[in-house]
């Protein structure tokens, strides 16, 4: 297999009611997203910031998991992830920290390999590795009428 030099991902997400949208991403179903009932939305979904804590987990499990295959070990794995969200200077909500737990059930003549891992799989997490630094965003307006 070729090295990957690059690539792009595309999702799509359509408003439908309040805080709620339908989130298209390749050929999976559709499925909502929306805000709790503590900041305006009907709870019928996992919030944007759910979607972005299960991102980081599920990027650094996927990376951890990538590791251990290459050493041949075959673990139960888990992440917990946790958000803390506060006002910045500006009085505006913003993600502040994010804390992941790795969970990792393996026997224990395996546990050396695992804690080799630990110590370098988290370089090869593309979300976290790019929320962690930092991502430039570029908004466009594409305005239509009715």
């Amino acid at each position: 297999m070729a090295a990957i030099e690059s690539f792009s991902e595309r999702v799509s997400l359509e408003h439908l009611a309040g805080y709620r949208a339908e989130v298209r991403v390749r050929s999976f179903p559709p499925f909502n997203l929306d805000e709790p009932e503590s900041l305006g939305g009907a709870d019928s979904g996992p919030s944007p910031l759910d979607y972005l804590l299960t991102a980081v987990g599920g990027c650094l499990l996927s990376s951890l998991t990538l590791c251990l295959q290459k050493k041949r070990v075959e673990p139960r794995l888990r992440a917990d992830v946790s958000g803390t969200v506060e006002r910045d200077p500006d009085g505006l909500l913003r993600v502040q920290q994010i804390e992941v737990t790795m969970g990792v059930t393996a026997p224990e003549a395996d546990w050396k390999k695992v804690q080799g891992c630990f110590d370098i799989f988290k370089k090869y997490c593309i979300v976290s590795a790019s929320v962690a630094r930092g991502i430039p965003i570029e908004t466009r307006l594409d305005l239509s009428a009715p």
